[in-house]
């Protein structure tokens, strides 16, 4: 487990540093920065540091470098926070997206970009806009984990759509959900996804989807709406397959992850998808 921590450290180290390369707009010059923009001739004024003498010796005049300023991507948390959440057949979904929240969190904190947290539920309940430092951001969780929400509902649409009028630079926007929700949110998802990289992690229970083979009636009630309703067990479950037809439809990456997996399992999963992401982003170059 430890090797899959660390593979997940080093991936997420590469992509927030590189996932938005060369897209960030600017009127603002720097001659010092970490992406190179162009070389032209030389102007009065410029940096003497900047000068590029292997183009200035070719064409016979001095030419310098102009670099855009250095600009760290911020990485988003969208955490749901909605009374599904409290289901759990082995172990309760809200305790395992909040460790797999911890876990990247770790990750993104060692490379020094800035964390930013959403919680929601049918409404936005708390906003922490990007911040650098892994401590205070390890702070903010655990007040996060504890704090009562005032919704036990689910809409997904106002928080997507929150998130896009907040306006802020290209984001690595992680999605933690088991995305059980109305199915009205694919017009503000596919709005977000044109701006920032949206990684969805479905947090499911197997019970959501199979029950063991019985005859007979099983009473359930909605941990959201309250509502009893009532199972025949002799028909298979219906399988809730809008989400991901939703990220096939806008090609996002995603991860499903069972609550009844355990650590180690979820931990491999998620450390193989970063990897198998970006073989798949590598061969598309």
């Amino acid at each position: 487990m430890a090797d899959s921590r660390k593979k997940i450290r080093l991936y997420l180290r590469r992509l927030v540093s590189n996932l938005f390369e060369g897209v960030f707009p600017s009127s603002v010059r720097a001659n010092r920065g970490l992406e190179l923009e162009e070389i032209r001739e030389y102007q009065p004024g410029d940096d003497l540091r900047s000068i590029d003498w292997k183009t200035s010796l070719r064409v016979g005049q001095l030419h310098v470098r102009v670099r855009l300023p250095d600009r760290r991507t911020p990485v988003i948390f969208l955490i749901d926070k909605s009374g599904s959440k409290k289901f759990g057949s082995s172990a309760v979904k809200e305790d395992v997206l909040f460790e797999v929240l911890d876990l990247l969190a770790l990750a993104v904190g060692e490379t020094g970009n800035p964390m930013g947290f959403i919680t929601f539920t049918d409404r936005v309940e708390r906003y922490i806009p990007p911040a650098l430092g892994q401590r205070l951001s390890f702070k903010v969780i655990e007040q996060l984990k504890t704090e009562p929400p005032t919704s036990p509902l689910t809409d997904l649409d106002s928080a997507f759509s929150y998130l896009s009028g907040l306006n802020l630079p290209p984001s690595l926007v992680f999605i933690l959900s088991d995305f059980l929700a109305a199915e009205n949110y694919e017009p503000s998802i596919t709005v977000l996804s044109k701006r920032h990289e949206l990684i969805p992690i479905l947090i499911r229970d197997e019970r959501e989807t199979t029950v063991p083979p019985f005859r007979g009636f099983l009473t359930v009630r909605d941990l959201e709406s309250k509502e009893l309703a009532f199972l025949d067990l002799t028909s298979p479950l219906q399988r809730d397959l809008f989400p991901v037809e939703v990220f096939l439809k806008l090609g996002l990456d995603y991860l499903t992850i069972g609550a009844q997996e355990g650590v180690e399992l979820w931990t491999e999963k998620l450390s193989n998808f970063f990897e198998q992401r970006a073989m798949r982003r590598r061969a598309r170059r």
